[in-house]
């Protein structure tokens, strides 16, 4: 035992001892000397000062803390043998082996194999003799995915001694499945050190299909339509090529020789189909320089239908005649108009169902039946309907002309059809994802903490709900109070800002690098914005360096930000001092932002200064007068086959922003001419202009005007009969794994979730069926799909009784596992997160198998409470000093005196009667 230290959690309470003593000295001494100096009062005085010295520590939380050694450190060998690493087994091998070889019995050691699921090759042991031979001849796990979360969270539980343990994890750092950086963290709480070493792959020749994207409306049966395959390779530069072949539900359809230029490069493939019915799609590539084969055939599908029936609804009669002539050709059309049709209008699902597409012409929310949006939201959302709105005649309202369709307020008014456009009527600013970062440090007192609280609420009401927000707090450490999301879902991130003011965890330093860090990996992910920004709202008074040797200082990752063309403003709240404005000011023009610096007095101004950061100048509700041609920007299936040469003009349009998801293939300057998107089930599609000759009267007239208009209304038909019913379900997929959410479902309803693979080379797998395993009330499902091919996921629904009441049925393809691709794109990676995770895991880096046995603990701590026993040794000296008072006693001394005086009185009693009979 070494390190003895006593402990008190309150240690200012033994400052009772003093008024504890006076209160029993005091009395004592003011006793006569006759009383007090009896044998009684001296040990009552003595007893009873030891009790409260004794009461007193026991208030004081006194414990004792000390130091033993440690003979038995736990070391683990975690070793990565998944394919994507293989090239590196030998010299992992042979780490191991040497490790073995030298550690000795102050060490168990262990070997654990790791891929998408663990072996536990060698368990803990003090004597390595044979471990290295037990771990050749353990068997490999999984070697097809890289679990590294998994692999770390099941050799952390195999520890017994976790205070003294280590992990050595000997990998690429290149994970398929989770992420690890999820559960480093909480392992290091445990008192386990990870230590890393990274076997980096070499870079090989390789070309592979990163993606392959097929259309998301209808497809108009025999019918070209174009593919997108995705390529890569680093074969080197210039030209290129490789064979492709295609297959149709796995019969080959022909091999054509494709030719590349660049690194990347997205193909379009043109297909044909003349069947109805599913079609599965497999494109193969092949090329003689290629290393990984496994990462070259792609799956895709195409379920084609024919749909043809068509409701149109129109403002003014006969607004849309010469829209009707030209879709009569080719569709069956139902017109009617709100002028003289209204009653007209479907008024139930059943009669919106005999409709595969519904044509609003000139249609305002305030010109809707009431019920008839939220009919036409689920015939869209859950019925897989189409929707294609389009403009028309305009109205004079004081000398100006307004919308009468995509009138701002009035769209705003709506409740679902607002949502269900694939445009907004708003004013538009450039798409923007923005990370809100608040200091929570002790320094942010005195009103400066709700005043940065009421600027990021000031900033969310700024964003639209293309844009997206993300909220981190940070004194000592950085926490993500809400992952960047689209402001779409901003309940949830305004929640995380009012959050901030009651956490726990305000207070502390402050230290700006770990919370720049990590904003900026957050924003790094974010994709399809014009804009990354970060507004960070502190006090300016930075605990840590700007600038430091290892790279990792405020500054040096504020570099690092604006390389992946992240932005950054600094707010400070209260009064600073000079040399912390220069501090912000820099870090600010590092940023390319700007530095706003509020003063105490003015603590008001925080919300609209954090406002005046993000404000930029909106387009015009209406513009018209000046012909102008529509750009071809998103190539899709609507501008297929026509050039932007013979594109017609338009002499107006309304002014709108797309949303996030929706794809634009007709743009004017900043403002999209036609917009589309998938909305639930089904497809909605916006033009903004008319379509009845006002602004669009060479438009209309002209074929190639004619051949959009068509090819717009095929592409919003659904790709399914439709539905009677459908579900609102999410799915997430991370390599293998899938996990699927059922939502807004009555208690009484049970859902099932059935996965069945389609391929036909997959009849096996299908005849043992893939494995559901159902959570949370059978809300929510999660499979694993590990073999290439198409699968059917079918999601029933049964009321109490087991009643079907209806079903849901989607399609998933799988390619190939993220372990054979061979560029990827999940950060951090490789090196960059093996360093995170030696960094978060409290270890170091290897770089010599000695090092493995460094930085171990060589005591372990201990602790001990004696509050226990104290308090019955103050009960027994209570009770004792009580005795004392109460009855007299004799020392063990003086009973014997007292024996052995009585026994000479009675010799001598006994004597004198001797003498006196003689």
């Amino acid at each position: 035992m070494t390190n003895l230290q006593l402990n008190y959690t309150h240690p200012w309470l033994l400052l009772l001892i003093i008024p504890a003593i006076l209160l029993t000295l005091i009395p004592y001494f003011r006793m006569s000397k006759k009383y007090r100096r009896t044998r009684n009062r001296i040990i009552s005085m003595v007893l009873h000062s030891i009790a409260m010295v004794i009461a007193i520590n026991l208030l004081a939380g006194i414990s004792f803390s000390y130091e033993v050694p440690n003979t038995k450190n736990e070391i683990l060998l975690l070793v990565d043998v998944s394919d994507s690493n293989e090239e590196s087994r030998e010299d992992k091998d042979s780490f191991v082996q040497t490790v073995l070889g030298i550690c000795g019995r102050d060490y168990n050691v262990g070997v654990v194999k790791f891929g998408y699921g663990c072996e536990y090759a060698v368990e803990l042991t003090d004597d390595a003799t044979n471990a290295y031979e037990a771990y050749l001849a353990s068997k490999d796990p999984d070697t097809t995915a890289t679990d590294l979360a998994s692999a770390l969270e099941y050799t952390a539980g195999l520890f017994n001694n976790p205070e003294a343990a280590k992990i050595v994890l000997i990998s690429d750092g290149i994970e398929t499945d989770r992420a690890a950086t999820s559960v480093i963290k909480a392992i290091a709480a445990d008192g386990i050190m990870v230590d890393t070493l990274c076997f980096p792959n070499e870079e090989h020749d390789e070309i592979q299909i990163l993606s392959v994207t097929v259309p998301d409306q209808h497809i108009v049966l025999g019918e070209a339509f174009n593919t997108e395959l995705i390529v890569k390779s680093n074969l080197g530069k210039g030209e290129q090529t490789f064979e492709l072949t295609l297959y149709d539900n796995e019969e080959k359809l022909g091999t054509t020789a494709v030719t590349v230029t660049k690194e990347e490069q997205t193909l379009p493939i043109s297909i044909l189909l003349e069947e109805k019915g599913m079609h599965e799609l497999r494109f193969e590539i092949k090329h003689p320089g290629d290393t990984q084969v496994k990462n070259n055939a792609y799956h895709a599908f195409i379920n084609l239908e024919v749909f043809d029936n068509i409701l149109l609804i129109e403002r003014y009669e006969n607004e849309s005649e010469k829209l009707q002539k030209i879709l009569e050709k080719d569709f069956n059309v139902t017109a009617i108009s709100v002028e003289e049709d209204l009653a007209s209008f479907p008024k139930d699902m059943q009669s919106m169902a005999a409709y595969e597409q519904i044509i609003l012409v000139n249609i305002a929310y305030s010109d809707m039946p009431a019920g008839f949006e939220e009919l036409l939201n689920e015939y869209v959302y859950s019925l897989g309907g189409g929707l294609f709105t389009v403009g028309g005649k305009n109205e004079m309202v004081n000398g100006s002309l307004v919308p009468h369709a995509y009138n701002r307020e009035d769209l705003a008014a709506s409740t679902y059809y607002k949502q269900m456009l694939p445009v907004n009527a708003i004013d538009y600013t450039p798409p923007i994802a923005l990370m809100i970062v608040v200091d929570t440090s002790a320094s942010m007192s005195m009103g400066r903490l709700p005043a940065a609280i009421e600027g990021a609420e000031a900033c969310l009401d700024t964003l639209h709900d293309r844009d997206f927000c993300g909220v981190m707090s940070f004194n000592t450490v950085a926490n993500e109070e809400r992952e960047v999301l689209p402001v779409s879902q901003r309940e949830n991130i305004l929640e995380a800002i009012r959050k901030i003011d009651d956490d726990d965890s305000a207070g502390g330093g402050t230290s700006f690098s770990g919370a720049i860090r990590d904003a900026g990996l957050a924003l790094a992910a974010i994709n399809n914005v014009e804009r990354k920004h970060i507004i960070l709202v502190t006090d300016g008074d930075p605990g840590d360096e700007g600038r430091t040797e290892d790279g990792k200082g405020y500054l040096d990752y504020t570099d690092y930000n604006v390389g992946n063309e992240i932005t950054m403003s600094i707010v400070t709240v209260g009064d600073i001092s000079a040399s912390n404005k220069e501090k912000m000011n820099e870090l600010a023009t590092t940023g390319g932002g700007k530095f706003y610096n509020v003063a105490q007095t003015e603590l008001e101004q925080i919300p609209s200064t954090m406002q005046q950061d993000l404000a930029l100048e909106a387009i015009a509700e209406i513009q018209y007068g000046e012909e102008f041609i529509p750009k071809i920007k998103d190539l899709t299936p609507i501008v297929t086959g026509i050039t932007q040469n013979a594109m017609p003009p338009l002499t107006g349009y309304y002014g709108t922003v797309a949303k996030k998801d929706a794809v634009v293939p007709l743009m004017g300057d900043y403002v999209p001419i036609y917009a589309q998107w998938k909305y639930g089930e089904g497809n909605v599609g916006s033009f903004m202009s008319d379509l009845g000759g006002e602004w669009s009267g060479t438009f209309i007239e002209d074929l190639v005007g004619q051949a959009i208009i068509t090819n717009i209304v095929n592409a919003l038909f659904p790709m399914e009969d439709v539905r009677a019913e459908g579900f609102d379900y999410s799915i997430k997929t991370d390599n293998y794994t899938t996990q699927l959410n059922v939502y807004n479902l009555d208690e009484t309803h049970r859902i099932d979730v059935t996965v069945t693979p389609i391929t036909e080379s997959l009849a096996e797998l299908r005849d043992q069926g893939i494995p559901v395993k159902a959570q949370e009330g059978n809300r929510r499902f999660s499979f694993e799909i590990k073999d290439s091919g198409l699968y059917e996921i079918k999601i029933k629904k049964s009321d109490e009784n087991g009643t079907l009441l209806s079903e849901t049925v989607f399609y998933k393809t799988f390619s190939y596992s993220e372990e054979y691709n061979a560029f990827p794109t999940r950060a951090p990676l490789g090196a960059d997160l093996m360093a995170l995770l030696t960094e978060d895991g409290n270890g170091i880096v290897i770089n010599d198998p000695a090092d493995v046995f460094q930085n171990l603990a060589k005591t372990l701590k201990r602790s001990y409470d004696p509050r226990i026993p104290l308090l019955i040794l103050a009960i027994v000296l209570v009770l004792l000093d009580i005795a004392v008072r109460k009855f007299k006693f004799k020392w063990p001394h003086e009973l014997i005196r007292e024996h052995k005086q009585k026994k000479a009185d009675a010799m001598a009693a006994k004597l004198r009667k001797t003498e006196s009979n003689g």
